[in-house]
């Protein structure tokens, strides 16, 4: 399936100004609960040649806003994450607060071809795209296995590979947290990675778990 351009509101410009508009303004609340984040491997970000795929690891509702503070504006100005799609249709506050962020929807299950075309699209179209390896937030604190959706996106896109993790992100929201407490959050920035000629999506998921894990 060919790349699909973006579209959608939180694409626009006056929406990217003003997500960093707000990330200036909210960002210290949060950079004070999570005492940072502190930030390990910063360096990698100038190895970045271009627009990339960013894959964190997912402990918390708060992962994405602990990586948009960690990667700098000049990263997070175009930042589109990938969103569960069903965390779309499940709430119009859900839906808003998604798209402010500056997500898009992202097929778990099912309709994967669209979804992968859709990063596509927005890596052609100059954005980094967050992706969550894991598909979902880990409930137990330990890394669930990776999905290989993004060893498929990395192999068609052939752009570089930011492995992440996020750690202490759970004591700050755990998954099925209400009310977040303050905790120190550090964030593992690795080397960029890129799909070698020949390498299967699953043998890159792979490559790219055990670098992650070993952050």
């Amino acid at each position: 399936m060919a790349a699909v351009q973006p579209h959608g509101w939180q694409f626009s410009r006056p929406a990217i100004l003003a997500r960093e508009t707000t990330a200036r303004l909210f960002g210290p609340v949060f950079g004070w609960l999570m005492r940072g984040p502190r930030v390990v491997g910063a360096e990698h970000l100038a190895a970045l040649e271009g627009p990339s795929i960013i894959c964190p690891t997912h402990a918390s509702h708060l992962d994405f806003s602990c990586v948009r503070l960690a990667v700098g504006p000049h990263v997070r100005e175009r930042l589109a994450a990938a969103a569960a799609a069903d965390y779309f249709r499940s709430s119009p506050t859900r839906w808003f607060l998604a798209a402010w962020l500056g997500a898009f929807p992202f097929n778990r299950v099912g309709r994967g071809a669209q979804s992968i075309a859709a990063a596509e699209g927005l890596l052609e179209a100059g954005w980094h795209v967050l992706l969550f390896p894991e598909g979902t937030r880990t409930a137990t604190g330990e890394i669930n296995p990776f999905h290989p959706g993004v060893g498929l996106l990395a192999r068609h896109s052939r752009v570089q590979v930011l492995p992440v993790r996020v750690v202490g992100i759970r004591d700050v929201l755990p998954k099925g947290g209400r009310m977040p407490r303050r905790s120190q959050v550090e964030v593992r920035i690795g080397e960029p990675l890129r799909a070698r000629p020949g390498e299967g999506a699953r043998d890159f998921t792979a490559r790219l778990e055990a670098v992650v894990r070993a952050l």
